[in-house]
């Protein structure tokens, strides 16, 4: 089978769907000798893999994750009619009575937003179940459980009309009813083209209706607590039930290894070192894996980990007196070292590494900032002031990780005098859902009392930042709010560095738009509210306090946005600075703008800050 997560307009309801495969047509061509309809290639059934199975395999194999679906609809007609042939090249699977609905194993629903992720791993597929692994943030963090939901057999149980109440089922909200039902029966009448004929080798609709309402038979908690699994890929180790993923448990900043037992749920095993941040990669059949890891003040080391299994480790509970109980399968597994493709150390010049602070805000939050400190540092001086803000949905800027390039632009400025200072507001990933779900129906107006909050804390704090000299920049979101900054905050951000922002929520994208602002209908004054055009009268009236910068051919947040926002300002009477880039997108790719961009930004700091 195909699976597919569909979500519904406001995104506060996942569905997790089951396509059998005999819904689906081959494509083929003229010169094919026997095209098949409803046949997939199948994949492998290593840790990982998402191969192609149909119900009735054998345990172990896994339903195929297709990026393009085409539902498969149920025709009503005779099955003795012949298939038809469209004149696109394939075929419809009108021949085949027994064709299966798809069916729904798992529904999400949440009063913020499902954030899609991708962690789905099955474990087992027959015509009565399928057991999975999944992650859900029912819990108000992201975590690991072990699903097994209830299948129907060609679309239908054996009591399809009370089928809902067999089993122990969450979230069953059916989505269709029977319509027209006959008294008597759980079936819709089709016709055949002969009056009053009934074709009942076809599912019937209430057998339809059944197969759309998740019947979780079993659910299993893997891993708990105020911390959150990465939304990415799990290993599953089909041979020793084990599964491998990536979390947060030591801290928001580090992304570890662990492993779970199948048989010990919630019982984890830490298997990477703490003080640095990890990405790994697992072979398939989960005896190898590779581990990228670094921190703020180390290179990235690239090493090659070997697993084994030693049935005579000591399970680790400290007694050297009689029999040994036999090791659990997480205390069995034992690391070595392959060997490094590359090792890290030391980076150059530590002295200008940042440092990560842990303020904690009025609202009993602790927030996570960076600051980077300028390189002529000197004990008694102030130093004027970046902070540099991104602030929206789905983004971390603040992690005990090396980031290189992807922070030149900081180094850059701390080379030439300046602090930045860059902070996780409410509303980052990576803290659960509460904190994430902050800003919900009110972007652009509560992100910004966190960040300069968190920059009046650091001021105290640290005795070097010039509160009377502050800027803030940010690209995007980032770029957003340093509009909202400058209306906002006036009397704390001198100068705004504007880049690609986004100006009025009804002008971006609608999936992201809606997932965090509801409906413009539902959310008017959010809307109105989160928009820059609304606050151009606030915008200073002195010279050299603004600039804009956008690509002309930005294809994320288009250029549309600042040309609304310009036009206005030019109506209002208000300075501003504007740097178009004709020939960029939403990234600057061209090295020559990229060199003009920073030169253009250190620019207007040193002239104006």
């Amino acid at each position: 089978s195909v699976w597919a997560q569909l979500l519904d307009r406001p995104q506060q309801r996942l569905e997790l769907v089951l396509l059998p495969v005999d819904n689906f047509c081959e494509i083929y061509s003229s010169s094919s000798s026997s095209p098949n309809c409803g046949t997939v290639a199948t994949g492998g059934n290593g840790a990982g893999s998402q191969g192609a199975a149909s119900y009735g395999s054998s345990p172990g194999q896994q339903p195929q994750h297709q990026h393009h679906h085409h539902h498969g609809q149920q025709q009503q007609q005779h099955h003795s009619h012949p298939p038809r042939k469209s004149s696109s090249g394939w075929r419809s699977p009108l021949d085949k009575s027994t064709t299966r609905p798809l069916q729904v194993i798992y529904t999400e629903t949440s009063s913020s937003w499902v954030n899609v992720h991708d962690v789905l791993q099955f474990v087992e597929l027959s015509e009565q179940e399928v057991t999975f692994l999944w992650a859900s943030e029912e819990s108000g963090f992201r975590h690991l459980y072990l699903v097994t939901s209830s299948l129907s057999p060609n679309g239908c149980s054996s009591s399809s009309s009370n089928n809902s109440t067999n089993h122990h089922s969450t979230n069953s909200h059916p989505t269709v009813h029977p319509k027209q039902q006959r008294e008597g029966t759980h079936g819709t009448e089709v016709s055949s083209g002969g009056a009053g004929a009934t074709d009942h080798s076809l599912p019937s609709m209430a057998c339809i209706g059944s197969t759309l309402v998740a019947r979780i038979v079993q659910k299993v908690t893997l891993t708990g607590g105020d911390w959150e699994v990465l939304g990415r890929n799990v290993w599953y180790d089909r041979a020793r039930q084990l599964v491998y993923f990536m979390g947060l448990r030591e801290t928001p900043l580090e992304k570890h290894l662990y492993v779970v037992s199948l048989a010990q749920p919630n019982q984890l095993r830490l298997l990477t070192m703490p003080g640095y941040s990890f990405t790994v990669e697992f072979n398939d059949d989960c005896t190898l894996f590779l581990q990228t890891y670094c921190n703020i003040s180390t290179l990235p080391s690239w090493e090659l980990v070997r697993i084994a299994h030693d049935s005579n480790t000591a399970n680790g509970n400290g007694c050297s007196h009689g029999p040994t109980p036999p090791p659990t399968p997480i205390d069995a597994l034992r690391l070595s070292s392959v060997g490094y493709l590359t090792e890290g150390g030391p980076s150059e010049n530590t002295q200008y590494n940042p440092s990560i602070h842990s303020p904690q805000i009025s609202s009993g939050d602790v927030l996570y900032a960076m600051v980077f400190k300028p390189h002529n540092f000197m004990l008694g001086v102030k130093y004027p002031t970046v902070l540099n803000v991104y602030g929206g949905p789905e983004v971390q800027t603040v992690s005990n990780t090396f980031k290189g390039m992807r922070q030149l632009r900081m180094h850059m400025l701390a080379s030439q005098g300046y602090c930045v200072i860059c902070v996780d507001s409410r509303g980052s990933r990576h803290r659960g859902v509460e904190f994430e779900s902050y800003i919900r129906c009110r972007m652009g107006t509560v992100e910004l009392s966190d960040q300069v909050e968190v920059l009046r804390i650091l001021a105290d704090q640290l005795g070097y930042i010039d509160m009377d000299r502050v800027a803030i920049h940010g690209w995007s979101y980032g770029g957003y709010l340093s509009l909202m900054g400058l209306v906002q905050y006036p009397e704390i951000f001198k100068v705004s560095i504007a880049g690609a922002p986004v100006t009025s929520w009804e002008y971006y994208d609608t999936g992201y738009t809606e997932r965090y602002m509801d409906l413009p209908d539902s959310n008017r004054s959010g809307y109105a509210a989160g928009s820059v055009l609304n606050y151009i009268q606030k915008f200073p009236d002195e010279d050299n306090r603004l600039l804009i910068i956008h690509g002309l051919i930005d294809e994320n947040v288009h250029f549309h946005h600042t040309s609304q926002l310009v036009s206005r300002l030019v109506r209002a009477n208000k300075p501003y600075q504007l740097q178009v880039y004709p020939n960029e997108r939403h990234s600057l790719r061209n090295l020559e703008a990229s060199k003009h961009y920073e030169t253009k930004l250190l620019s207007f700091l040193q002239n104006h800050l």
